[in-house]
């Protein structure tokens, strides 16, 4: 427990709480780097799934299995979640260039 933060005993009230201190950078860059890569399969995992339906929704379009009017929605649905998927790719990218936590710069007082 000592290892991932200092810990101290505040009394309010008769109660006991305890409290972070002075977590070092190298608790609070496993911690960054730990919540990244959460993240980061999330995003892959959501991409996947939605390219997935994407190539779904086209072939069947392509079949022919249905009348032209809900074919052609098919294929423009197929295409917007190609557009949803390329905006998760971006977004993983960001993700993926992220350093460290906004509020690491900061002093805190």
């Amino acid at each position: 427990m000592r290892a991932n933060a200092e810990l101290r005993l505040v009394r309010d009230d008769k109660s006991i709480r305890s409290e972070a201190t002075d977590i070092s950078p190298d608790v609070e860059r496993s911690w960054f780097e730990f919540d990244r890569g959460a993240v980061l399969r999330h995003l892959d995992d959501l991409n996947g799934a939605i390219e997935a339906n994407a190539n779904e929704l086209k072939m069947v379009a392509a079949e022919g299995v249905f009348d032209q009017s809900l074919s052609d929605g098919l294929l423009r649905t197929s295409r917007a979640l190609r557009t949803i998927a390329n905006s998760i790719s971006a977004l993983r990218n960001q993700v993926t260039q992220t350093a460290n936590y906004p509020g690491r710069a900061k002093k805190k007082k």
